[in-house]
C-alpha cells in the first residue's frame, strides 16, 4: 500500500458568489460569509501526482470555520440558496457567547476577527464535515454526475490550509 500526503493553502474571500455568478448580486448581503473553492480538478491532479490507481482520497480542512463539501456545488443558484439559508438560520449579528466578553478560552491576540466569528463556527457545525473521502478507481477520484468537491469558508477572507492523503496501490 502506498501513501501520499500534502498540505495545500487556498486564499478565500468573504463571499465570492458574485464572481461565480453575477446574477446573484441582488441576493447577497453585507455580512454574507460564504467563500467556495472548487477542489474537483485539484483532486484529479493530486491522484495523478500520487501515482495511486486504486484506493481512497481524503481531503480535510484544517480550520474549524471551514467545511469540505461534496454536492452539486457548481450550480450557482443552489449555492446562492445555501448562502441565503445559512444567513437567515445563523445571522452574523447576534449576541453569541463566543463573541462576548465572558469568553476566556482560545482567544486570538493577533486576530480579533476570530473572536467575533461564532456564526462561522455554527455554520460549519450545521453544514457538514471537515473532511470527505472519495474512492480512487483506475487513477481517478470517483464522482457522481453532478458532484463537486469544494472547500467552503464561512469566515473569510483568510488563508486556509487543507490536508490531502491518498492511500492505495
Amino acid at each position: 500500500m502506498e501513501c501520499f500526503f500534502k498540505k495545500v493553502v487556498y486564499a478565500t474571500d468573504q463571499n465570492n458568489l458574485a464572481e461565480i455568478e453575477p446574477k446573484l448580486i441582488p441576493y447577497l448581503k453585507e455580512f454574507d460569509f460564504f467563500s467556495i473553492h472548487d477542489l474537483t480538478e485539484d483532486t484529479r491532479a493530486w491522484v495523478s501526482e500520487s501515482g495511486i490507481k486504486d484506493g481512497i482520497l481524503t481531503v480535510q480542512a484544517l480550520h474549524t470555520t471551514c467545511v469540505i463539501a461534496l454536492n452539486e456545488l457548481d450550480e450557482p443558484c443552489l449555492v446562492g440558496d445555501l448562502n441565503g439559508f445559512f444567513r437567515e438560520l445563523v445571522p452574523h449579528h447576534k449576541p453569541y457567547l463566543h463573541n462576548s466578553k465572558i469568553r476566556t478560552k482560545n482567544l486570538c491576540a493577533d486576530d480579533k476577527k476570530c473572536d467575533r466569528n461564532a456564526d462561522a463556527h455554527m455554520k460549519s457545525f450545521l453544514f457538514g464535515a471537515a473532511s470527505q473521502t472519495l474512492i480512487v478507481k483506475e487513477g481517478l477520484p470517483v464522482y457522481g454526475r453532478w458532484q463537486k468537491l469544494c472547500l467552503i469558508d464561512f469566515d473569510g477572507p483568510r488563508e486556509r490550509q487543507i490536508a490531502v492523503q491518498i492511500l492505495g496501490k
